[in-house]
């Protein structure tokens, strides 16, 4: 009985071994996947060349733009970007120098929101704040600059009141001065 249990393992034993060395090890796989995708990836052609720009690049387009706009500002009847640009109308221009004041002031407003939002004072009570001093003087500095700030953005309303009036004065409809 002894010997049929150690001739079944020896046999277990052998058919187990055999079998790991047949199979591929993990490495061996890895190498393999990798050939097969360069060997795909070399038989079709990149649909996406790439292309590095340089100066002459550069510069080659810039003459080819001067050129265009030379001859196409010798065509007659031709009128450059920059009077287009400006609104024909004095009610279309108008209602570009309102629009362009309530930009002003939005963007005016937000700067003076962040600026307040970032006001914060240290409180040296315990000395764990060795720079406590100079960082409250930062601090009401930026206080001061939202001070500042305050004034011109109601310095910019007064300004868009007066165009909005201007607007109104001279018989422009809502869609000028709203």
């Amino acid at each position: 009985m002894l010997r049929r249990c150690f001739f079944s393992a020896t046999i277990l034993a052998i058919v187990t071994f055999s079998l790991a060395s047949h199979a591929q090890s993990l490495g061996a796989l890895a190498r393999q996947q990798k050939e097969s995708k360069s060997q795909k990836s070399e038989s079709q052609p990149s649909s996406t060349t790439k292309k590095v720009y340089t100066d002459e690049n550069i510069r080659k387009s810039e003459s080819t733009d001067d050129r265009k706009a030379a001859v196409t500002a010798k065509r007659p009847g031709f009128a450059p970007d920059k009077e287009k640009a400006q609104p024909a109308s004095p009610a279309d221009q108008l209602r570009a120098k309102i629009q362009k004041q309530k930009d002003l002031i939005a963007a005016l407003q937000e700067r003076i929101d962040k600026l307040q939002a970032s006001v914060n004072y240290v409180q040296n009570n315990r000395n764990i704040y060795t720079n406590a001093p100079e960082y409250n003087q930062r601090q009401h500095q930026k206080e001061l600059l939202a001070e500042r700030l305050k004034a011109e953005l109601e310095q910019q309303k007064a300004e868009l009141n007066d165009l909005q009036d201007t607007a109104r004065q001279q018989g422009f409809g809502n869609s000028v001065y709203q």
